[in-house]
């Protein structure tokens, strides 16, 4: 029962608006489908799999400038290499961040405070 709660719960995040097929993705950072599935594969794009169609990414791991955050490929690094770790961490409120998501601090130009925050995580302190 939890499981196939957990596989919906996928599906529907994977199906909101912000999530993008690595086609669409490619198209929004000018590059070719390979160079983002390139780039996801060495941590430094989120993609997000469970969809039958493939790798979602989302919109908002861009920069005011269009680009992927810097401190992607460290959190992929820090959270064990799952995108889907990286991705709880960035939309979930962090204790380290005094209340913030990783991404909310990340736009705020808090990289360092984001990477700290993770490693706390990593290794269990919640503060």
């Amino acid at each position: 029962e939890a499981r196939e709660r957990g596989k919906k719960r996928v599906a529907e995040i994977l199906a909101e608006d912000d999530m993008l097929t690595a086609e669409a993705f490619a198209d929004l950072l000018g590059v070719s489908r390979v160079t983002v599935n390139s780039r996801r594969q060495t941590g430094q794009l989120l993609g997000l799999d469970g969809a039958k169609r493939g790798f979602r990414f989302p919109a908002w791991q861009l920069d005011d400038d269009g680009r992927p955050f810097a401190a992607l490929s460290t959190l992929q690094e820090t959270l064990g290499g799952s995108a889907w770790a990286v991705y709880r961490f960035l939309v979930t409120p962090q204790g380290g961040l005094n209340g913030l998501t990783g991404l909310e601090a990340l736009r705020r130009g808090r990289a360092d405070d984001v990477i700290a925050a993770a490693e706390g995580v990593a290794h269990g302190d919640f503060r």
